[in-house]
């Protein structure tokens, strides 16, 4: 990793939008981060192997406090399956006014990574044709009184929103985020930004499915939603996390806890402990050969919607955390109750080390114009 101050990012320069930003990196010049799991033959160890027994208490303890309810999930799951029971039988016996295909469930509760409080459930809804800002509006008054008819509580109303993706649900404190989608075929169609829902969010949307999809059938590991959970945590609490959307969290907790040739089932202390590490080598930085995307075409990096400062705000952050966590500081990272906070910009004693911040390396020139870096 490339280290100092200056006037560009750490690590190569990436290439920029057509016509902003610097040009594009020759091959030689993209660089796989550093892995110390992957390099730790080169290291001859001079102490005993790292007690990870406190650290691993504490997670699963943490991520305890992070999990949902049994009586959250159960709500989630009440609405949920009423709005499917509705949605399938649109599909077997249309309504004239809805054409709908079918529906999926994404998100974090399809995932099985949604955290305590956040009553949500996020669902794709797909339609024969180009939806446009009317059938939003046909979509959500039809479901509503249909959802109206199934609640056993008659004297509740429920909250109904439309949003440029669609529209939200909020019966009893639970919310189902309805995102309206068509086939992909109809993607390559001409759109009217006037009338029809916006190319993005319609890519977005199919994205969520596919999202959802290779996540069900990769992450069978319990170690990657403990770690997810406590990235999600992160975002909450952490600024440096902010940006970080919850694809990437699911990529960088995967490719912790499985992407190794050693072929070592690693704990989950482990694999927090690499997680940060890859962060801090670079490993979404500009330049980074980074993690590929594996739901879309081609070679997409995880962190390719990241801005330069995003990036390196969130090696610089990650760097700090490691330390720390190297000198005992962590249930100061997992934000233990009566726990300090991790101060990021003065320097904190962990079991009398002191641990200095790292500096953040990118500056940003002068120009209204900033590229997306990768």
């Amino acid at each position: 990793m490339y280290r100092g101050r200056g006037s560009g990012p750490r690590g190569p320069r990436p290439a920029g939008p057509r016509g902003y930003g610097p040009p594009p990196l020759p091959p030689d010049m993209i660089y796989k981060s550093f892995d110390y799991l992957e390099s730790k033959h080169l290291f001859q160890r001079v102490t005993s192997e790292i007690d990870d027994s406190d650290l691993s208490k504490a997670i699963l303890e943490k991520n305890q406090q992070l999990a949902p309810s049994p009586e959250e999930l159960a709500a989630i799951q009440e609405q949920v399956t009423k709005f499917t029971s509705i949605v399938d039988n649109l599909v077997v016996s249309p309504d004239p006014e809805v054409d709908v295909e079918e529906m999926r469930i994404v998100g974090s509760f399809k995932k099985g990574t949604i955290l305590a409080g956040h009553k949500t459930a996020d669902i794709v809804l797909i339609i024969k044709h180009l939806p446009t800002k009317e059938d939003i509006d046909k979509i959500m008054k039809l479901l509503n009184e249909k959802m109206g008819a199934l609640q056993s509580d008659k004297k509740k109303k429920a909250e109904v929103k439309e949003n440029e993706q669609g529209f939200t649900y909020k019966f009893n404190g639970v919310s189902l985020n309805v995102l309206v989608t068509t086939l992909p075929g109809n993607t390559k169609e001409t759109i009217d930004p006037e009338k029809h829902v916006k190319l993005e969010h319609l890519k977005n949307s199919l994205a969520a499915i596919r999202h959802a999809r290779w996540f069900e059938e990769n992450a069978f590991q319990s170690s990657i939603r403990v770690i997810v959970r406590i990235y999600k945590d992160f975002k909450r609490r952490i600024p440096f996390f902010a940006n970080v959307n919850p694809w990437t969290i699911d990529l960088l907790a995967h490719h912790a806890a499985v992407a190794n040739t050693t072929g070592t089932q690693l704990t989950v202390p482990q694999v927090f402990r690499r997680s940060l590490q890859l962060l801090s080598a670079g490993i979404l930085l500009p330049g980074s050969a980074s993690i590929c995307d594996p739901c879309e075409p081609g070679f997409v990096k995880a962190h390719s919607f990241m801005s330069y400062e995003d990036q390196d705000s969130l090696a610089c952050g990650a760097q700090t955390l490691l330390r720390a966590l190297a000198h005992g500081g962590y249930k100061e990272i997992l934000g233990i109750p009566g726990a300090r906070t991790v101060t990021f910009d003065s320097a904190t004693v962990f079991n009398g080390i002191i641990v200095t911040p790292s500096k953040f390396a990118y500056e940003k020139p002068s120009g209204d114009q900033q590229p997306n870096g990768s």
